[in-house]
Formats: C-alpha cells, structure tokens, sequence
C-alpha cells in the first residue's frame, strides 16, 4: 500500500487517501476519504509526469497515480523489467496456446531447462502455432528491448525455421541446423498493451515435399537490449544511419578482390560513408546493419531514404528478411534514392541490407561497380501510398522513375525485358511489359504482399488484369497462380488466384513471367509480350475462408 498526501492535506496529516494497486494495474480507493482528486491535483497528469518505466494510472479512483508499465515491477527503488511473456521456456502449457499440429511438451528436454514446441512434417507449412497474449509497455515508457528466441531445424530437403509474430507483424528467422539462439531488437508492433508473441513454422520449401521436417523452439523470451549487448534503434529510425559510429553497426562480407564496410571521407561533406566495390564477375559485396520499420500509423507512406551514388546502370539491392524490397538503378552521379517500405515490413525491427547482385560469367574477367551510401534515413513518401496489402499495385509509383516502389524486374537482355511502361494500361498510365526473344530465358517481375484475413466477402485472393498476344513460343504465367494465362485477347481479362487462408496476415512473395517453352538455346523467334496491370489483393466469395 502507499500513501498519496495531496496539499494541503499532508500539512495535517488528514484527509488523506490510502491507494493500492489492484491486480489490472489500477489503483482502489482503501477508504478514509472521498474522492480528493475532485478537488486537488493528483499524482499525474500523463505518463511524462511519472518516473522512468512508470505511467499515469486513471483506471479507478481516487486516481492518476503513477505504476509501474506493463511488464515492469517496482524492485524498491524504481520500476524494473520483469520479463515477457509467461513461461518463455515452454515449461508451463497454461499460458499458451497452440494450434494445428504444434506440441508444446512443457518436460521437453530442451537444451539448458526442460520446455519445448515442436512442429513435425507438415505442421511447419500448415499454420500450426504456439501463441501468447502479454501486455507490453508503451515505447515511450520503456527502454529498448529485444527478443530471444533458441530453436533448431532439420529436415532431409527443406530446412524449418521459425516465423515469429508480434500483433501479427511477422519476422522469418533464419536457418539453423544445430540449437542456437537468435537475438533481435523488438520492433515497433512489440510494444504499447496487449501484444499476441505467435510462433509458425516455415520452409522455403513450403508445402512439404519430403515429411522429414522436424522444427524445435526452445526458448522465446524478451529481455532488455543492453544485457545482452544490442544496440537498438527507435521505431523508425536506422541504426547509426550516417555510420558516424565506431563501424559495429554495420557488418560488411565482401570477396577478396571486393570491399564492404565504411571509410573516412567518402560521405556527405566528407563524412563518414559505407562503400561496396568489386574488381571481378562473381561478387556480390554486401553490407547489413539494423532498422525498426515504423507502423503505417506512425509514419504514413513510409520509405527509405539514403544519399548514395555509382556506377552507371548497376543495381543497389535493398533487402529485409530476405526479402529484396527495392532495387535502384545508379547514374553514375550523387544523388538520393528512395525506397517505398511495403506493408509486410511495418513494426518489425530487421537487418537492412544493401547489396550489389552476383554477376555471372568467368570470375576473373573485369567487373568494376564502386557503390557509396550515406545519410540512410526512414521518411514519409506521399507517393508511395499506404496499401494495407500491396504497394504499387497498378505500377504508377515505379513508372515515375524517381522512386522505386518494390517491384523487381529480372530478365536477360537481348533475350528478354520485364520494364514497367506508359500507355497501353488498363486504367491509367502504366502497365508491366513481359516481353521474351529467344529460349532458354524469359522474363518476371515479383513483389511482396501481405495475405489479407477472410472476411463476409471471402477468402483472401490475388487478382490482376492480364493481355497476353498469340504466343507460339511462350507461356505467361502467375505464381502463385492458375496456369498459364489464356492467350489472344485483344483486351485486359481479370485473373483471380485464391490464396491460402491459413496464411493470413503473412508476407508472401508473388510473381509474373513470361517464359519460352524450351529448345535450343542460340534459337531466337519473333518478340512475345505479356502485359499486367491493376493487380489487387482482397477478399472473394469464390476463395475458401478456412
């Protein structure tokens, strides 16, 4: 119990409320008094008022008393980080939940404690989970904080890993063949009351081809960042951004005759800079440091922002989680590049990496590309919308040619070209081109969505508008998808593809190519084109909700 004396009233030691906090983190009223917050101003107005780690409680009265946040408990001398969630070592069942085929054995053998869950064969493609529901503090009120989570995988083909949930904002681990511990800055959706920590089990090589994948968790745990050595960024910010820094924030991996880190001198006003150089064909340098991706509702319309330059007509890939949401294209002069964020990334806190893409040929042949980057900063872009589910959808953004919207073309000049062209759409301006010129090549364009809910309408579904022409040599396609495209239309037809229920709220990578059907390869054929536009994801009456 504690006291609260408001003056005047501790002047004379009356008239004075007894308040202790109750089991929901309120406070009630022990009774010697009325409401004095009727008439004095009490402990608090906002949570600024309070102590670190503490907020402004008005759940009961008398009221507005500083506690503790969430998750955090009074140690004596101030609020102190007590743990999240329940049970993170599995050894107790009642605070989780899993469903599908996912076992929780809480006398598991585990590495270090007894606990575990494990997701056999098919549980780790079919949306089986482990699942809990723990109130976080406010970001605001808490300090940096990060996960841990220890699990291995096996399999003879497909090698499990986890994916991991917060409020349904999602983080694809990576692989791991023995027990180890992954450690990762909590994003943005980890924080600010009830938060639901899920855990799914996930393959490259989902749905299951060879029933030998065998995923363990042994431990989910969120402990304060600077225990365990991490330095975290604040939700929408990138860690040492200007590599200003001591260079720790940033890991560099680059060949022999290749370079990846940071130098003196080659930034902003001859500042600090990250450089990547090759010398050779076969390289593929890159450099990885660490960003918390804002929520929509924090920042609208996010992207990345960054001062960079190279070398004329090579590629700078930007990549999260494995996946490569944005590529630009450099000119060959100092300029900024901007990067819509899509929606699949939003309130997580992942590796952003940059890379320069392999190069193929014979390794020892010459490939100079010499890439500086500075200033990497998250902003609003109005221009890069905010889609719930897909961004760019009817190719406007990627059209204007000033700012990369997440589409990325792949094909092999002469061969074939993937390009996002004006006239000719739908509706609007812009459509893809798919457009392939001899075998043994072809050429696509893919982006990350992210699967919507089933809802009254529907199960959740891909749909697009397609024009292929009468194409001999060729197939047009979709993944995931229906087939091959019908061909010969002389208008834009709608393609819907159902997706699958049970991956709702997940990131999910799709992809439009045109490819030849197969011979010779020096054989070449008059061009085939394909063209998509509009493409939508939503809910249909004709898609399965569960």
């Amino acid at each position: 119990m504690v006291r609260f004396c408001f003056f005047p009233c501790c002047l004379f030691l009356i008239g004075c409320a007894d308040v202790v906090a109750n089991d929901g983190g309120g406070i009630e009223d022990a009774g010697t008094d009325a409401d004095i917050c009727d008439a004095v101003t009490c402990e608090c107005e906002i949570d600024q008022d309070c102590e670190a780690h503490e907020v402004c409680d008005a759940t009961s009265q008398p009221g507005r008393i500083c506690v503790c946040a969430s998750a955090y408990e009074d140690s004596g001398s101030g609020c102190v980080f007590a743990g999240a969630p329940l049970a993170p070592g599995f050894d107790d069942a009642a605070p989780w939940t899993t469903t599908g085929a996912a076992v929780l054995d809480a006398d598991g053998a585990g590495i270090d404690d007894p606990g575990e869950v494990t997701w056999l064969a098919a549980a780790v493609c079919d949306a089986s989970s482990v699942r809990q529901t723990f109130a976080m503090p406010p970001y605001e009120r808490a300090e940096p904080l990060a996960i841990e989570i220890t699990y291995q995988g096996s399999g003879d083909f497909n090698q499990p890993r986890p994916s991991l949930a917060l409020n349904e904002k999602w983080s694809r681990l990576p692989i791991q063949f023995t027990f180890a511990t992954d450690q990762r800055c909590l994003g943005e959706a980890g924080f600010g009351g009830d938060v639901e920590f899920r855990i799914d089990g996930d393959s490259f090589g989902c749905p299951s081809s060879d029933g030998a994948e065998e995923l363990i968790v042994d431990r989910l745990e969120v402990v304060r960042a600077q225990d365990i050595g991490l330095e975290c960024p604040a939700p929408g910010g990138v860690r040492d951004g200007d590599f200003e820094g001591n260079g720790s924030a940033w890991t560099g991996l680059a060949p022999a005759d290749g370079f990846a880190g940071v130098e003196e001198g080659i930034g902003t006003g001859g500042s600090r800079a990250a450089r990547l150089r090759t010398a050779t064909l076969c390289s593929g340098p890159s450099i990885t440091g660490v960003a918390s991706w804002p929520l929509f509702s924090t920042i609208a319309s996010p992207a990345l922002r960054l001062v960079w330059s190279g070398t004329a007509g090579r590629v700078l890939r930007l990549v999260s989680d494995d996946f490569v949401f944005a590529e630009l294209t450099a000119t060959g002069a100092t300029g900024t590049g901007v990067a819509c964020l899509p929606p699949h990334m939003q309130g997580t806190a992942q590796e952003l990496e940059f890379a320069l893409p392999f190069t193929s040929g014979a390794c020892a042949d010459p490939d100079v590309r010499d890439f500086v980057l500075d200033d990497v900063e998250i902003v609003s872009e109005p221009a890069c919308g905010d889609g719930a589910f897909i961004l760019d959808g009817d190719f406007e953004t990627a059209l204007s040619g000033t700012i990369a919207s997440g589409w990325i073309l792949t094909s092999n000049e002469p061969r074939g070209t993937a390009s996002v062209v004006g006239g000719g759409a739908q509706s609007g301006n812009a459509s893809l081109l798919l457009a392939a010129r001899q075998e043994c090549t072809g050429a696509s364009a893919q982006t990350t969505i992210v699967v919507p809910k089933p809802d009254a309408t529907g199960g959740p579904a891909l749909k697009y508008y397609y024009r292929v022409g009468n194409n001999p040599e060729t197939t047009t396609s979709s993944l995931p998808g229906n087939g091959a495209l019908p061909e010969g239309g002389l208008d834009f037809a709608e393609a819907t593809v159902c997706l699958d229920p049970n991956q709702a709220t997940k990131p999910l990578n799709i992809l439009f190519r045109i490819d030849p059907g197969g011979g010779t390869c020096a054989d070449t054929f008059p061009e085939e084109q394909a063209r998509i536009d509009n493409v939508r994801v939503t809910t249909d009456a004709a898609c399965p909700s569960e």
